[in-house]
């Protein structure tokens, strides 16, 4: 299949398939990201792409996102991957490797969100905002929404004041059309089921924090006893964070990803 996803790729080695959460993109991601992606590309090739390429059209629902990642890993002769992400980024990770688990080297999830019963509460704020925006301006609820976010989390802004700000600025610059296309996507969206999360086979590293309402610390617990092959590292404080970074390359040494770790 010839198709042309713009790609940012750092570093060289390993594959990892960097997938982007609600609301960000390659760029708000080089700003902030749980998982440090530019010390992370000091070890393998990390590479990223827009999901939709931010389209105002495209199918946001998080199942139909693993086409797009099937696509790039055809395109670029990639076989097998570690395939990563963060809270949507997450969850297409997982119904991918469940869908293709031969292409799946390892997972690594970062904050997912809230899932099955919990999810039904998400979906209607997410179609009420979706409605709201349906006129082609972002509704001032959705303004206060990004501005309440705690994304990122306190010890990190304390460390790199202005962070919040800018991530917020990248959020509310989308074009307006993209926010009904995006949470519409959400809406209709969740986990693959227990059962099927349960089949997973792969090495998987959960990174979660202690107190983010909008990725509940017990949906990745929950996440990490269903998959029998995975850890789960919660990060409270800036030296967790500092750990998280060397854990994560300990982790892809320990599912094979030997290169330059």
């Amino acid at each position: 299949m010839s198709i042309s996803i713009p790609l940012t790729i750092q570093g060289q080695g390993e594959p990892v398939i960097w997938l982007h959460g609600m609301l960000n993109s390659v760029e708000s991601d080089s700003l902030y990201s749980l998982i440090n992606l530019h010390k992370l590309s000091e070890s393998v090739q990390v590479i990223r792409y827009d999901a939709c390429g931010k389209s105002i059209s495209g199918d946001y629902k998080w199942d139909s996102m693993t086409n797009q990642l099937a696509d790039v890993m055809e395109a670029n002769t990639i076989d097998q991957a570690v395939v990563a992400g963060t809270s949507m980024g997450s969850v297409t990770a997982l119904h991918f490797a469940v869908r293709h688990p031969e292409k799946v080297k390892a997972l690594i999830l970062v904050t997912p969100p809230p899932a099955w019963e919990k999810r039904e509460a998400v979906k209607s704020v997410y179609r009420k905002i979706a409605s709201k925006a349906s006129h082609g301006q972002i509704p001032d609820f959705l303004k206060r929404l990004i501005s309440l976010t705690q994304d990122p989390p306190e010890f990190y802004e304390q460390q790199y004041p202005g962070t919040r700000q800018k991530l917020m600025d990248y959020r509310l610059a989308f074009d307006p059309h993209y926010y009904p296309q995006i949470y519409n996507g959400g809406a209709a969206s969740d986990l693959p089921s227990r059962e099927q999360l349960a089949e997973i086979k792969v090495p998987t590293f959960i990174a979660a924090l202690p107190d983010d309402e909008n990725h509940p610390l017990d949906i990745a617990k929950e996440i990490n006893a269903l998959i029998n092959n995975s850890i789960i590292e919660v990060v409270s404080d800036y030296n967790d964070y500092l750990n998280l970074q060397e854990n994560v390359k300990q982790f892809l040494r320990d599912a094979g990803c030997n290169n330059k770790l």
